[in-house]
């Protein structure tokens, strides 16, 4: 039999054979990583995870982090990732990580240990309902029930694999409810276990899943004549989010054979890119740029969750005459309700099988000219800024400053507003939280993102996001290549001074009170408590250096600059009335 002793040693118990059965599982399924959190009642699991032969284990103490840990590996290498946790409230903390998952299309399996049936809704020590936990968070849920010799491991398997089938790119929660004993040295009475594995020695054999599902892979194309038609219109191509490793070249190409221009949002791997136009939000902001963009009368989105609200905002309000979308997931990502066409599918996948449909064209080069000739007059007017360090540089610089083969994770608010608007360098290796776009775990997911990439990280985040996730500095502190995080401190949530501009007397009171929240902190002793390098430059050429040092470095390194509350609104406020008139 092919699996090996090593995995097997713990499964003394029928808990314990359980346990490995479904983890050597999920290893034939395609599962690498498997992030766990310690308790006792999920002991079996982390035995037999303990014991397994090739899966990569990482340990944190705080599940909340841990969730968002796992969601940063999985988005770094496509693969699914599993979390372990035991019951009760550990598993209530994998929620917003769950959340962001799901709206992502990222593949996590949540394992979480349970009471037996017989312990819930008793008053029993940390027993809670957690059968659908997630609600309608999760691609599928399999509830198993106590281990049992009476349960076949041909239907444990099995249910695991129509279970990780169903789920299909998104997250998998499966919750094993043990009966004590929970460790390995107490007996529970079982008898000849040699005799209940044997009913699975073909498995055992096979090295595969016990179910293997084969899904389609190629999605349907439309009509050559109906593409031609939408084709032929005069058009944009507005690409979102695009998972990290997709082709994005064929993209490009796609956009060359349409004639279009290609506006890249800073999660599409192509914001920089010399065939995007850069700018492209405040392109929108400009009288001539947004009468360019009202021309266009066809509409082609590649990946949705777009970082640009004004942009988003023409999308909904303007009058096309088609609009398809090209997205990885079937799920509706169409704020206005308004696309005729969805192609759903791997996005370098489809767009190389419209390539060959578009050979009859005759692109109008003048019509992509125009938008980059006034986005390179919005580029000269920006320009034309002192410089000094603050939000607006530190966006604008950020790309030209990575080394070679580095990726960048964007935290939300502010810092990946800031990077949208005023870079123009290429950015080919870009992680955000933009599913549901909160503030929280954004530390952990940039260390899993870090840690599933294994390239050089910077992470650019604002105060509240640092603050609100310090517990994950454990996980960052950890890795190996150099981890940069660059931290934006304006003393509170600076995207609030946007959302809440024109209050007034007691109204800008409370915004700033209820809404900012200053809080007067910074995070030099937060670096010394997890042992992290740590500086706060006070000049861009300062910045530069300690930028420079922190990768020769290697490890984790804090770098915190310090700005003025509300700077960042003001750079915004001023770059979008300087270029209305361009």
């Amino acid at each position: 039999m092919t699996l090996p002793t090593d995995s097997l040693q713990f499964s003394s118990t029928i808990n314990g054979i359980w346990s490995a059965a479904l983890i050597e599982e999920l290893w034939r399924l395609g599962v690498r990583h498997c992030c766990l959190a310690p308790g006792s009642r999920s002991a079996p699991l982390a035995f037999a995870l303990a014991a397994h032969h090739g899966m990569t284990r990482h340990i944190h103490f705080d599940e909340r982090g841990l969730g968002f840990f796992a969601l940063g590996i999985a988005k770094a290498t496509n693969e699914p990732v599993a979390i372990v946790t035991t019951s009760g409230t550990a598993v209530a903390n994998l929620y917003p990580a769950v959340v962001e998952a799901h709206q992502s299309g990222v593949p996590l399996v949540v394992i979480s240990a349970d009471r037996p049936p017989e312990l819930i809704d008793c008053g029993a020590n940390q027993a809670i309902d957690q059968l659908g936990i997630f609600g309608a968070y999760t691609g599928a849920r399999l509830d198993l029930p106590p281990p049992e010799q009476t349960i076949s491991l041909r239907w444990l398997l099995s249910s695991i694999d129509q279970a990780f089938a169903r789920a299909h790119g998104l997250p998998l929660h499966i919750n094993c409810m043990f009966r004590e004993p929970l460790y390995p040295h107490q007996s529970d009475g079982i008898g000849d276990k040699d005799v209940y594995w044997s009913a699975t020695g073909q498995w055992q054999d096979s090295g595969k899943p016990y179910t293997e599902y084969v899904l389609p892979t190629l999605p349907q194309l439309p009509e050559v004549r109906q593409w031609q038609g939408f084709a032929e219109g005069r058009g944009l191509i507005v690409v979102g989010r695009v998972p990290f490793g997709s082709d994005v070249m064929a993209i490009v190409a796609l956009a060359e054979h349409l004639g279009w221009p290609l506006l890249a949002d800073v999660q599409s791997q192509l914001h920089g890119h010399p065939a995007a136009v850069v700018h492209a939000e405040l392109l929108l902001a400009s009288d001539t740029g947004e009468a360019l963009y009202r021309q266009a009368d066809h509409l082609l989105q590649i990946g949705g969750y777009l970082t640009s609200k004004r942009l988003d905002q023409f999308i909904t309000s303007h009058h096309w005459q088609d609009y398809w979308m090209i997205d990885p997931a079937p799920r509706r990502v169409d704020t206005a309700q308004r696309q005729h066409v969805r192609l759903v599918g791997d996005i370098g996948a489809i767009c190389q099988r419209l390539l060959p449909a578009c050979e009859h064209l005759k692109p109008q080069q003048e019509w992509p000219d125009a938008f980059h000739h006034q986005a390179r007059m919005i580029r000269q007017h920006l320009g034309r800024k002192p410089v000094q360090l603050d939000e607006q540089w530190l966006g604008a610089s950020l790309a030209e400053l990575l080394p070679a083969k580095c990726s960048v994770f964007l935290g939300n608010s502010l810092p990946i507003r800031m990077v949208q608007m005023f870079s123009v360098g290429h950015l080919p290796r870009v992680f955000a939280n933009r599913g549901a776009s909160g503030i929280d775990g954004l530390i952990a997911t940039a260390a899993g993102c870090a840690t599933g990439d294994q390239q050089p990280m910077v992470l650019l985040i604002g105060d509240v996001s640092f603050f609100h996730d310090l517990n994950s500095l454990q996980l960052a502190r950890q890795n190996k290549k150099p981890l940069v995080i660059v931290l934006v401190n304006n003393d509170g949530g600076g995207i609030f001074h946007i959302t809440t501009k024109g209050c007034r007397g007691d109204a800008l009171r409370v915004a700033n009170d209820y809404f900012v929240t200053p809080h007067g902190l910074n995070a030099e002793h937060a670096a010394a408590l997890f042992g992290i390098d740590y500086c706060a430059p006070q000049s861009v050429k300062e910045f530069t250096a300690q930028f420079n040092r922190a990768f020769i470095r290697g490890g984790c390194t804090l770098i915190e600059v310090i700005t003025p509350s509300g700077q960042g609104a003001a750079c915004i406020e001023q770059a979008v009335n300087g270029v209305k008139v361009l």
